[in-house]
């Protein structure tokens, strides 16, 4: 079941005040049409009763797939102080989701993610039945071997799982501060596939590599760079 609560909103352009539903937890199975609305950046979109201004409300909204058995939670990081208050609430909402399951139900993998780009890039990776660390560790080569064209402080790395072929992966370059996209990245599907083999006979690096819900390269070339400065 989606949950959704009716809040008041004040247009950013002209301050006009308006109830609106805003979505909290969307449940694809039931619901399929919000997941549309999300794909289509339609979801907790408003338009404001006097200006007509239309406007994303950026908030928490957990992404419920029961087919896939996942959640994969959205926390803006413009909601909290920083990445590690954000990380640190969620490991504590976990814990009590995971105390609550009964003994013989296995609990739903849970994910985090912090914009929406990133949850309908991992919407498309889980329903391709791709590996979400290994496309992490290939997205890390990629940064770590092209630092002059795609530096982690100014870009993500997308991977465009429509446009992929079986012989390559296509990665979009995106402004992490505009959002404006740009070059595309090729990458060859046989060292991801090579990659996935060495997952399934030896995790841990990967799982050492990208612990917890949090599963980005470009967080993780980020905090690097911050622990050497």
């Amino acid at each position: 079941m989606s949950i959704s609560t009716t809040v008041n909103i004040s247009c950013p352009s002209c301050g006009t005040s308006q109830d609106v539903r805003l979505y909290d937890a969307i449940n694809v199975n039931t619901d399929p049409e919000l997941k549309v609305a999300l794909m289509q950046n339609q979801l907790n979109r408003v338009e404001c009763i006097d200006c007509g201004l239309s406007f994303r409300v950026d908030k928490p909204v957990l992404y419920n797939d029961p087919a896939l058995k996942t959640l994969i939670h959205w926390v803006p990081e413009n909601d909290a102080a920083g990445r590690e208050e954000i990380l640190e609430e969620f490991e504590q909402s976990l814990e009590k989701m995971n105390a609550m399951m009964p003994e013989d139900q296995e609990a739903p993998a849970v994910c985090l993610v912090l914009s929406r780009v990133e949850l309908v890039e991992l919407i498309f990776m889980l329903e391709a039945g791709l590996n979400q660390r290994v496309v992490e560790y290939v997205k890390y080569s990629i940064y770590t071997r092209n630092s002059e064209k795609v530096n982690p402080k100014q870009h993500r790395l997308l991977l465009n799982v429509q446009d992929s072929t079986e012989e390559e992966f296509c990665f979009v370059v995106q402004n992490a501060a505009t959002n404006e996209l740009g070059e595309l990245l090729r990458y060859g599907r046989a060292a991801y596939d090579s990659m996935s083999e060495l997952f399934v006979e030896n995790p841990d690096e990967f799982m050492d590599m990208f612990p917890g819900p949090c599963i980005s390269a470009r967080n993780l070339l980020l905090e690097e760079e911050a622990y050497e400065a």
